[in-house]
């Protein structure tokens, strides 16, 4: 029988024996971990029948709840537990142990602290990651050959009928390193009637074609262009531009340049050749002229080489470090401190002092005695476009003032209203260019 059908047949009779029997009955299943559904229906038991239930603890064991009957008006059972929850500070040795895994964060800040100390954790993080980002992807940001976008899917028949009558071809040639490359050329033929001068030669460099052909156009057009001479307009596409294979660094884009100038010297022989840079192109532009005079202080046979006769620096970068600060000019950012972890050293204040150097300098191969010689450094035009949003204005004024004190042919032009790739485009820009190439292409060279 239950323990819910004995209540309910002692419920209706008030006999003091049995009322003691269920409380013995519901004092064992007490013990036993019944629920206190139990302990309840006895208090309300008792309530009704009205009746005075006095014991003491009786059977009283280590670990076992105690059931405790005590006098009220209105009697009732009441559970206890002797068994206590044991406190971690009781054990020296656990409390230690909680104690020292507590989080830190948390046990050293205020509350008030721990949002603004989260939020500089996350800040620090972040700058850190994309700090350590910019190291590792240095030459996919420094050389943009991914733009603009699908630039290396272009084909030169998308843009003929706009170049007419210039013809533009397509050619590949092999670095120095037997990397292939891209070569994008373009003929302008002399006006028929005139005498024809030495032919023109001229190095644009560019990630994609469109750059080389629409700039070119526009100059093609002034109105100060010479029809006496035939230019070869000669783009080349670095290590991964445009349909060139390789991956860009500066090692490698060195050599590609020193194999488009023996190149150009084997093919378009007798040639005034006139080196037009842009941006990072300046530099590297100043670096092959460096590296080609040079050979030519200890080639044998100098005027076996074509002669470069200028050399054209269009919104030119300083170095590698003014370059991050002007990207970054917030101090406050770490990115523009990152500098010496660059493993490339373009630095056109470099050139500039090497090429001075070379100027009154010839080394003899076979003796390696300095001996005087004239290298014949040509004149070198910077173009500053006035709105760069890149390079600062005033690092073409430095190149200007250090070339100028090194005793060098150097002049600037600051294009008014230009951005950073539109000085071609202006007419102040077209104008300086024409006027350039003139000089230095018809002009006898200066020392």
């Amino acid at each position: 029988m239950t323990a819910w059908e004995t209540a309910r047949k002692l419920f209706f009779i008030p006999n003091p024996s049995r009322l003691w029997s269920l409380v013995s009955c519901l004092r064992l299943r007490a013990i036993s971990g019944s629920n206190r559904k139990v302990a309840w229906f006895g208090n309300a038991l008792l309530g009704t029948q009205g009746g005075h239930l006095t014991s003491d603890a009786t059977g009283e064991q280590p670990g076992r709840p105690e059931i405790r009957v005590l006098r009220s008006n209105a009697p009732f059972i009441h559970i206890t537990r002797t068994q206590k929850r044991p406190s971690p500070y009781a054990d020296p040795a656990r409390w230690s142990r909680n104690r020292f895994s507590r989080p830190l964060f948390t046990e050293s800040l205020p509350p008030f602290l721990i949002p603004p100390a989260i939020f500089v954790g996350l800040l620090l993080s972040l700058w850190t990651w994309k700090c350590m980002w910019i190291i590792i992807m240095q030459n996919k940001l420094l050389y943009l050959s991914w733009l603009p976008p699908f630039s290396r899917s272009d084909k030169i028949s998308e843009y003929e009928s706009e170049c007419r009558p210039v013809l533009w071809s397509e050619h590949t040639i092999r670095s120095l390193d037997n990397t292939k490359l891209a070569l994008c050329q373009g003929y302008i033929p002399a006006t028929p009637g005139h005498s024809s001068a030495t032919p023109g030669q001229w190095w644009i460099d560019t990630s994609s074609i469109t750059p080389a052909i629409t700039g070119f156009e526009s100059i093609r057009r002034c109105p100060h262009f010479p029809d006496e001479t035939s230019y070869t307009v000669a783009a080349l596409s670095y290590r991964g531009y445009w349909t060139s294979s390789g991956r860009a660094t500066q090692s490698g884009i060195e050599a590609d340049a020193q194999a488009f100038l023996m190149h150009v010297s084997e093919r378009f022989s007798p040639c005034q050749i006139v080196l037009w840079g842009h941006s990072l192109g300046a530099a590297v532009a100043a670096s092959a002229l460096l590296e080609r005079l040079s050979q030519n202080a200890t080639h044998a046979r100098e005027e076996d080489r074509a002669p470069i006769r200028g050399l054209i620096m269009e919104a030119p970068i300083s170095n590698i470090k003014d370059m991050l600060i002007s990207l970054y000019p917030q101090k406050w950012l770490p990115y523009r401190y990152l500098w010496p972890f660059s493993w490339n050293s373009w630095c056109n204040y470099t050139n500039l002092e090497r090429l001075a150097a070379l100027r009154s300098q010839k080394v003899d191969q076979s003796r390696g005695v300095p001996q005087t010689a004239d290298c014949r450094v040509p004149p070198i035009l910077i173009l500053s476009p006035e709105n760069d949003e890149v390079i600062p204005p005033t690092v073409a004024e430095q190149l200007e003032h250090q070339g100028k004190s090194l005793g060098l042919d150097v002049r600037r032009q600051n294009i008014r209203g230009a951005m950073h790739t539109e000085v071609p485009t202006k007419p102040e820009g077209k104008k300086a260019l024409v006027e350039f190439i003139i000089r230095t292409t018809h002009d006898p060279p200066r020392g």
